[in-house]
């Protein structure tokens, strides 16, 4: 037991340290990487470094998920201190993993294609998930071992279970997913957005008891940009959505996302004091 509570004792002084060059260059690195996708999807749909065709719609979708998840390891670089930034080094590991296992399983769809961004693609989803696996524990970037429920708590518990549902079917039950989606979505590309909305559910999961309140600032804000950026890129190609009440449940469900993220940026502001308190005695 004395073991345990040192071990406990030695990650939450890590957690509670400065941040240091490298684990801020690997945020910016993620967020070079997060935003030249994204930003060229969203703007240059036909120019996007992803090494599969893709209609404007789709690429525009990837690109919104590419610059939200860029939102939150820009800020996260910002963070003076590496608990502020544990839930998107944590964060995109996983992306990165999920995204180098679906290349592996699909490595003729992802090669078949002569496109120039095969060779960059392998390289950093080999690397990046490999750097955050040594990462994590050298550095102490573990969530921490006892949590609190916060003012917060309810909207991201909400969004891990409706994030996390929607991932896991377009995960594992991709042609059921298209079935149901408002455009046409080719199975591979519904698996390749599992990758991110899973990342945003494990995300949400652990903000729910996180003691940071910049962190959960944070993850509010890309999670705002996320539904943003959807709803802009799907009114973009309105017409390319079935005149079917799935289409009215996607721009409802996302510009209502969009609302409730926007408040609960409020609300964080007014409970960041109490969670600043609280998370001294939540890390010991």
């Amino acid at each position: 037991m004395g073991a345990l509570l040192g071990e406990r004792a030695n990650v939450a002084v890590a957690m509670d340290r400065p941040m240091n060059w490298w684990i801020r260059a690997y945020l910016l690195f993620a967020a070079a990487q997060g935003f030249g996708i994204g930003l060229t999807g969203l703007f240059v749909p036909a120019e996007m470094q992803i090494p599969l065709r893709m209609t404007p719609l789709n690429s525009r979708f990837v690109a919104a998920l590419y610059v939200a998840g860029g939102i939150g390891v820009i800020l996260a670089a910002l963070s003076k201190r590496r608990s502020e930034a544990r839930l998107f080094v944590v964060g995109f590991g996983i992306a990165t993993l999920l995204i180098l296992i679906l290349t592996l399983l699909h490595w003729s769809d992802f090669m078949a294609d002569p496109l120039p961004h095969r060779a960059v693609w392998i390289f950093v989803y080999v690397v990046d998930p490999l750097v955050a696996l040594v990462m994590v524990p050298r550095a102490g970037l573990w969530p921490p071992a006892h949590g609190v429920r916060h003012g917060l708590s309810r909207l991201l518990m909400v969004q891990a279970v409706l994030f996390g549902l929607l991932g896991l079917v377009l995960l594992f039950k991709p042609d059921v997913a298209a079935a149901y989606w408002p455009w046409t979505l080719p199975p591979l590309l519904g698996q390749l957005y599992a990758c991110f909305i899973l990342t945003f559910a494990i995300g949400a999961a652990l903000g729910a008891r996180e003691t940071s309140a910049r962190a959960i600032r944070d993850f509010v804000i890309a999670s705002l940009g996320l539904t943003v950026l959807v709803v802009i890129a799907s009114a973009l190609h309105f017409d390319r959505f079935r005149p079917e009440p799935v289409t009215a449940i996607w721009f409802g469900a996302f510009g209502l996302g969009a609302v409730a993220f926007a408040v609960a940026l409020a609300v964080q502001r007014r409970s960041s004091a109490w969670l600043g308190r609280t998370q001294a005695v939540a890390e010991s």
